[in-house]
């Protein structure tokens, strides 16, 4: 394929349907051998938690096309209220979850991709094994968020069924290091001091794994849009929803962290180095102490 990098040419760029998906299997194979080659280039973060930051995820002119489906819905009718990120205001959001469109379609596919998601596993799992590829899911939570200026995330840890986060940065205008830099998301040592190695950056994706201690969060100083995505386990995620409320959200806890510690188990992380004693105590310093896995300080 003859592909540039312009907005115009990315706006013009013509999907040819094969199947009764309705994708180009040219471009989600495009798509698949760059983003395979962008999570094989970028190594892993220790601080303040394992993560990683990779720049030019999608190839630049596929990138461009998701830019204008950010905008598009930005500026419509379409968005619903986002009520997680802080009781005190209300995001918007997008779903791209279920949705039947080829730049949907298409990112489902490409990080549904077994080859894609066990590239991402084995920064993080050890050993991940075809089941556990195969187990994995995308979250409905797969969707386009909307924050205004002077906004920001409550600190927290992600849900024991979601077994990898990302946030990719879709900015809608050319922004400066600075703004960059004071837009990214928050990762939080066990302190709670904050941390910025994931740079709001166009067409850039911070990825980290939940456990005990994967603190995050996000300010905004301009409008900061963005897509996120979660791997689930199904399997997990139906027997999360089981847990009596008062269990995940009631001190001291127990539900949630007994769900962790059987993930950890059951999916052992590279960052804890298959250290028993360090195990039980990462969940006893566990500093969630409201509900939906917050911390309050």
């Amino acid at each position: 394929m003859d592909l540039t990098t312009s907005t115009a040419a990315a706006q013009s760029l013509q999907y040819e349907p094969n199947g009764e998906d309705g994708l180009s299997s040219d471009m989600l194979s495009y798509c698949r051998a760059h983003v395979l080659s962008r999570i094989a280039d970028q190594p892993v973060g220790e601080h303040p938690f394992y993560h990683t930051f990779i720049e030019d995820i999608f190839p630049p002119d596929f990138y461009e096309i998701v830019r204008n489906d950010m905008l598009r819905f930005k500026y419509s009718e379409e968005v619903d209220d986002r009520y997680q990120d802080n009781p005190a205001f209300t995001n918007k959001r997008y779903s791209l979850f279920g949705k039947k469109d080829q730049v949907s379609e298409l990112i489902y596919a490409l990080f549904s991709d077994p080859d894609v998601k066990h590239a991402f596993l084995k920064k993080f799992y050890v050993n991940p094994t075809k089941q556990l590829v195969d187990k994995l899911q995308i979250h409905n939570e797969f969707e386009f968020v909307y924050t205004k200026a002077g906004r920001f995330q409550e600190i927290h840890i992600d849900i024991p069924p979601k077994f990898m986060s990302f946030v990719f940065y879709v900015p809608e205008h050319p922004i400066s290091e600075e703004q960059e830099a004071k837009n990214s998301t928050i990762l939080y040592d066990k302190n709670l001091n904050p941390c910025y190695p994931a740079r709001f950056k166009a067409n850039s994706v911070c990825i980290f794994v939940p456990h005990f201690y994967s603190y995050h969060g996000f300010s905004s100083t301009i409008d900061r849009d963005a897509l996120v995505m979660f791997y689930v386990n199904q399997d997990e995620l139906a027997d999360w929803q089981a847990v009596r409320q008062d269990s995940k959200d009631m001190p001291p806890f127990t539900g949630l962290l007994d769900a962790i510690e059987r993930k950890l188990r059951s999916h052992p992380l590279i960052e804890f180095g298959g250290d028993e004693e360090r195990l039980v105590a990462e969940r006893a310093a566990c500093l969630v102490n409201a509900p939906r896995g917050r911390v309050s300080i």
